[in-house]
């Protein structure tokens, strides 16, 4: 089994059978916040993908904010972590609402020689200038 960290805002406790039916065993437990402009994103994506490898995970299922998910696929496979994304199909129940159901997860190949430090640099300049009246 591929052990995963859930990196979505999502619970995945309704799809721990499906994702172990395709050789994932991913926790239950999303470990994504709501952030609030550049600086907060990089620092919640340095986080989570050090709580990962700390934790001993082999991967991290993604999905979320895109700037979290680009900080996070330029973090993770520096830090030996590959990346997954799950595939649904999502569905229209009785009442109109959808229902997502996994189809599958796809592994997203991303090797970077660099690390988040024009990053860091970067989301320090965003946010001096977010505080200019």
């Amino acid at each position: 089994m591929i052990k995963l960290a859930n990196v979505t805002m999502h619970s995945q406790a309704n799809f721990k059978d499906d994702f172990a039916k395709l050789g994932f065993d991913v926790e239950a437990t999303p470990r994504l916040r709501q952030v609030t402009g550049a600086k907060d994103a990089y620092e919640l994506a340095c986080e989570v993908v050090e709580q990962a490898r700390r934790d001993g995970f082999d991967g991290l299922l993604i999905g979320g904010r895109t700037d979290v998910m680009i900080y996070i696929a330029i973090e993770a496979p520096i830090c030996g972590l590959d990346l997954y994304i799950a595939e649904t199909v999502r569905e229209r129940d009785e009442n109109d609402r959808f229902v997502f159901n996994l189809a599958g997860v796809t592994k997203v190949y991303v090797e970077h020689p660099a690390s988040l430090v024009g990053s860091a640099i970067a989301t320090q300049v965003d946010t001096v200038g977010l505080r200019k009246s």
